[in-house]
Parts: C-alpha cells; sequence; structure tokens
C-alpha cells in the first residue's frame, strides 16, 4: 500500500479543462489525450457536463459538473486547479479566474492555438476577448501552435507568438483504417463537416453540378446557415446525397464506399477529417489557404490546390487516370497511421512533464 502512494504522488496530475461528453474540436482532443496519456506517468482528470451521457475512461477521473452548471463548474475547476501539477485550458472559457487561480496556487498553466487568425476569426477573438486580444492569450505559461503555418501566420500577422515546438494533434487511425479497399475508379466524393457555409458548401455543390456522373455525398449540419435540403432542390441536382450529421460508426461505413474527400473550405486549423478520411483510404482535395501543404504532399497522398478550377481540374484528372487515384489512395493510409495518437503523445507528454 505504501508503494502505491509513493507512485501516485510521484505522477504528474495533469487536469484537462474541457468536456469530454460533449463533441467540439476542443474537447475531442482532450478526451483523446486523456485516453492515450501514460497513466504510469501521469494522474489524469478531466470535465463532463450533466446534461449529456456519460462518459468513462480506464484510469482517468472524470469529474461532472452538476446543475446549476453555472455554479458547479466554477467549483470543481477550482477543485482541479488547486490540486493539479499541469493544467491544460484549450478553450477561453472563464479564462480570467482560471489563469488568476493558476497563478494564485502557482500552476503550471498551457493552452494551444488551433487556427490562423485571419480577418473572420480576428473578429471573433476580439468579439470574446476585447480588441487587445493577443493579451489574452498571454496568460499562459507556454502557449503552443498546432501546425507550423499557423505559428507562423499569427506571429507575423498578429505578433502572437507561441514555443518553438508544434503540438501535433493525432487521430485513432485504427478506428478508419481499411487497408484492404480497392479503388477501381473515381465514383462517389464526399464533404464532411459541420458549420457547412464556412466549410465551402456552396463550391461543392457547383462542383456536383459539373459532374453530373459522379454522386456527391454530404455530411454534417448547416448550423441554420443553410437548408441543404432546400438548395439541393433549387439547383436540381440529383447526384449529391445529403445524409445530415452521422455517428462515428457510420461515417466509417460510408467512407467504405467513397473515392475521394473534398474540403473546400478557406480557413481551418488542422483538420482531422482528413486523417481519418486518409486512414480509410479516401485520400483528400483541400485548398492551401490555411497550410496544407504541411501535412499533404500534392499528388502523392492528397491534393493541394488554390482554386475550385483546380479542383475540377483535379477531380477529371483522377476521372482519366484512374492508377493515380489507386496510388493516392494506398499512400493516404501511410498518411493517416503517421498522426495515429500513437506516435503522436510523446510530443504532448513532453510539454506535461515540462520541467518536473
Amino acid at each position: 500500500m505504501a508503494l502505491f502512494f509513493y507512485i501516485m504522488k510521484n505522477k504528474i496530475r495533469v487536469f484537462l479543462g474541457a468536456y469530454l461528453n460533449v463533441s467540439n474540436a476542443q474537447n475531442l482532443n482532450c478526451k483523446a489525450l486523456a485516453q492515450h496519456l501514460d497513466k504510469d506517468k501521469f494522474e489524469v482528470h478531466a470535465l463532463s457536463i450533466y446534461s449529456r451521457p456519460e462518459v468513462k475512461i480506464p484510469d482517468v477521473t472524470i469529474h461532472n459538473c452538476f446543475w446549476p452548471h453555472r455554479i458547479s463548474s466554477y467549483l470543481i475547476y477550482f477543485k482541479n486547479i488547486v490540486f493539479a501539477d499541469v493544467v491544460y485550458l484549450p478553450k477561453g472559457n472563464k479564462l480570467g479566474v482560471l489563469s488568476f487561480w493558476c497563478k494564485l496556487f502557482n500552476k503550471k498553466s498551457i493552452s494551444t492555438i488551433e487556427g490562423i487568425f485571419d480577418e473572420a476569426a480576428r473578429k471573433n477573438a476580439i468579439r470574446i476577448s476585447g480588441r487587445n486580444f493577443i493579451k489574452y492569450y498571454q496568460r499562459f505559461d507556454k502557449l503552443y501552435s498546432i501546425t507550423s503555418f499557423m505559428k507562423d501566420y499569427n506571429s507575423e500577422k498578429h505578433q502572437l507568438y507561441t514555443e518553438d515546438k508544434i503540438l501535433y494533434l493525432g487521430t485513432d487511425s485504427d478506428l478508419f483504417l481499411n487497408e484492404d479497399k480497392h479503388i477501381s475508379a473515381l465514383q462517389k466524393v464526399v464533404m464532411i463537416g459541420n458549420d457547412l457555409v464556412r466549410k465551402g458548401i456552396y463550391d461543392y455543390l457547383s462542383l456536383a453540378k459539373q459532374f453530373e456522373d459522379l454522386e456527391f455525398h454530404i455530411v454534417g449540419s448547416g448550423n441554420d446557415k443553410i437548408d441543404v435540403n432546400e438548395e439541393l432542390k433549387n439547383r436540381n441536382l440529383n447526384n449529391v446525397i445529403f445524409h445530415g450529421l452521422l455517428s462515428q460508426d457510420k461515417i466509417i461505413e460510408l467512407l467504405d464506399e467513397i473515392q475521394l474527400h473534398i474540403l473546400p473550405s478557406r480557413s481551418e486549423g488542422f483538420p482531422k477529417v482528413i486523417l481519418e478520411a486518409a486512414s480509410a483510404a479516401v485520400p483528400t482535395i483541400m485548398y492551401d489557404d490555411y497550410g496544407a501543404g504541411e501535412w499533404i504532399e500534392h499528388q502523392k497522398n492528397g491534393f493541394v490546390v488554390s482554386t475550385i478550377e483546380q479542383i475540377a481540374d483535379q477531380i477529371q484528372e483522377l476521372l482519366d487516370d484512374k492508377s493515380k487515384l489507386q496510388r493516392t489512395s494506398k499512400n493516404a493510409i501511410l498518411l493517416g497511421k503517421s498522426f495515429d495518437w500513437k506516435n503522436k503523445i510523446q510530443d504532448w507528454e513532453e510539454v506535461f512533464l515540462g520541467e518536473f
């Protein structure tokens, strides 16, 4: 028993300040961290919220924020910050008071920048945290970018400086892995994402109109900014299938039928959907605005273009040359596997270990 308490005492207690039973990018990333961090090194604590289904992860302590959430969340954040060695806060919620508590109790605080601050993102940051939003991020002891492009863009445009080390996000490639998939020809393509207008659905629908012999699938939500079914009716698009929101299992089933993923968004951070699709042997065509060339090698494991005309040209090229699609599909699997959490978690562990 004494040995048990000695071992527990010498673990680094990490508090992941996110709700593991709420599905958005930061929460899902923290859920993956909670699953993959080495429990021999770390004692992991995180949050859940009473209004969502219960979540359990072996050897992870999940603190449920009860009703009323506005009160309980502060109490549970306070408790976890007081007892933590390292606090990871991936979102800006309550940052004023949370950063004060971290300083007050001398806790190491860490966060990540997960997007470029283009004009739209800059306006949103100002809306949330005020015109001098850079100071908002300077409250942390350490701040990391999740891509090199992001680091360079934000430092050059906004003097928002982050650590030299890049903290890439990982994916659970085994869930999507389809190494036995055989692609004979390009027949079906897919677009996956929420906030479909921001993700570029109008470009996608224009491509569907241009390639009427292909079957175009859409997975996700318009977030009340577009009625997708009405849009399909108005455009007379009979070759487009709108699935709405799908579970992960259903997405995996759909990807088994798909040969190409198109992500026509002009502003992203690090879209993990391309890694999930890649693991399923489905390469992605995407725009180059946010540094996709950092992880995709054009025409080897995916396609990075600048204009919708170039997307159309690339689709036509894949229709004309089946072997190119087949090669890219095989290489995409290697891309997905290279970003598996098994290969990326060590970088995060090194950051959380810090000076301990």
